[in-house]
């Protein structure tokens, strides 16, 4: 049985590590969104799309990249063996503290970037450019104004990032040191491991409560900050030229991506996997168990989106309607299943059900992911003005026709997205499929995990990649459709 000092301690430390890990994420995003919603420069749309990175592609299969990277026997350290002529090793950051926190806080910083560079894009500039009239420096405008106009959404991209750091598992497996653990380390090590079920138990109850408790700090915020969101243009702004004074931030900037998100993405297919080559992706493609899996994947994620989307749309609708009351639970409801982690579903799950099937598996998949789509969604939805809703009540005699005409011609932008990024994450979700066990049922990110637990890092890696190409050219068919609106 896990004592309660010992408890405490991993509670901190997890607690820890997510604050600093989404800290990173956000000071990168922030920056990326800049750049992705104001410039136009060399792979802009592509930067655009790294969103569906964090939500498609295993954190199993990140975790090998850095390692192939940045590892003591790493693409890095062998570089600088080779240029300097030595065989100590350089590079041996990664499996310790600063380890975790990087690849968690590069990892997930296109989720910041994404949420905040389409709310940036469509700022109103009246505020801005009255203070600019009035000699505030650029500088200055930011930190007064834009900082503030962003506010509501930056806590919004952070509290996600932050909650996939606290749910941490294979990341901190791998590169934690001695005496470095999550709760969802414990967890799954007390549950398979040891079979210690009333240790299991606590740490679960432990973990959902404290993620329970950042769920309500987060509605706290946004209650607060409610009466002050920014003024968003319906236009998107013009995007210019990166400047002489930009270029100085720009250069280390990008830099920093390719180094830490871009270089450990292309180690996945060469130097973590030396024996990677087209050959090997054209026989998974042509094996059954890829093809299978693949289109396990496309209906399952065809499915958990279409009742997430529905769902969520449903639910702000009724949000709205009801927004004249107090409606701090009703905002608060619909994310609470972002504090329970998959493993803690996965543990009651198998706890509450023998067999596993492919409803259970979307109805899972809808529970937790529902979040994703209803943030977009209520965000999009919030924005109709209460004139239109009058104006549209009056004129038509059917309530529905409000709903079509209104709520689902307002947000066509937000389904587009909430669908796209629903599949991403349903796609990319390895733990469910794994604990259900459904016989016969592999997804793309559970074949890559058997393929690379059977030591296959080659085949592992390129169903990986395929993976993670999947849904990048869905987030980019999603920014193009969008455009095109």
């Amino acid at each position: 049985m896990i004592s309660l000092k010992q408890l405490c301690k991993v509670s901190l430390f997890t607690l820890l590590q997510a604050t600093l890990s989404a800290f990173i994420a956000l000071a990168v995003g922030l920056c990326a969104a800049y750049f992705v919603s104001h410039k136009n420069f060399v792979f802009r749309k592509l930067l655009a799309s790294t969103s569906a990175v964090p939500l498609s592609i295993p954190p199993l299969i990140i975790a090998l990249g850095y390692v192939g990277f940045f590892g003591m026997n790493g693409g890095l350290n062998r570089a600088f063996s080779a240029l300097f002529h030595t065989d100590k090793k350089l590079v041996t950051f990664l499996y310790s503290f600063k380890g975790i926190i990087i690849a968690q806080g590069f990892y997930n910083f296109p989720l910041v970037m994404s949420t905040i560079a389409d709310t940036w894009a469509h700022l109103s500039k009246e505020q801005s450019e009255a203070a600019e009239i009035l000699g505030a420096s650029k500088l200055r405008i930011f930190f007064t104004i834009t900082l503030h106009q962003l506010s509501s959404c930056i806590i919004s991209s952070l509290i996600p990032v932050f909650l996939y750091c606290f749910f941490s598992f294979l990341i901190v497996l791998l590169f934690g040191g001695v005496g470095t653990s999550t709760l969802e380390v414990e967890l799954y090590q007390a549950a398979r491991s040891s079979l210690d079920m009333r240790s299991a138990s606590s740490i679960a109850l432990t973990e959902t409560l404290i993620a329970i408790a950042v769920v309500f700090l987060y509605s706290s915020f946004e209650r607060k900050i409610a009466g002050k969101k920014a003024e968003i243009s319906a236009l998107e702004q013009k995007r210019g030229r990166i400047t002489g004074v930009e270029r100085v931030i720009a250069f280390p900037f990008f830099l920093l991506i390719i180094l830490f998100f871009a270089s450990p993405l292309f180690c996945i297919a060469f130097s973590a996997f030396p024996h990677f080559s087209l050959s090997v992706a054209k026989k998974i493609i042509a094996s059954k168990g890829f093809r299978t899996a693949l289109v396990h994947t496309i209906q399952t994620g065809i499915m958990t989106s279409f009742f997430c989307v529905v769902v969520a749309f449903v639910y702000a609708v009724f949000l709205r309607i009801a927004s004249k009351k107090d409606s701090t639970l009703l905002k608060t409801l619909p994310i609470l299943p972002m504090a329970v982690s998959s493993v803690v579903m996965g543990f009651g799950i198998t706890r509450a059900v023998q067999n596993g099937t492919v409803a259970l598996l979307i109805a899972s998949q809808t529970a937790l992911i529902f979040p994703l789509a209803f943030r977009q969604l209520w965000a999009s939805i919030e924005k109709i003005s209460s004139e239109a809703l009058d104006v549209a009540a009056m004129l038509s005699p059917h309530k529905t026709d409000t709903i079509f005409y209104i709520y689902l011609k307002s947000s066509k932008r937000a389904i587009i997205s909430s669908f796209i990024l629903c599949f991403a994450s349903s796609a990319g979700d390895t733990t469910l499929p794994l604990v259900l066990a459904i016989p016969h049922y592999d997804t793309l990110a559970l074949y890559t995990y058997r393929l690379a637990s059977s030591y296959r890092y080659a085949q592992a890696s390129a169903s990986g990649l395929l993976l993670g190409i999947l849904c990048i050219a869905l987030f980019a068919l999603g920014n193009f459709i969008k455009e095109k609106k």
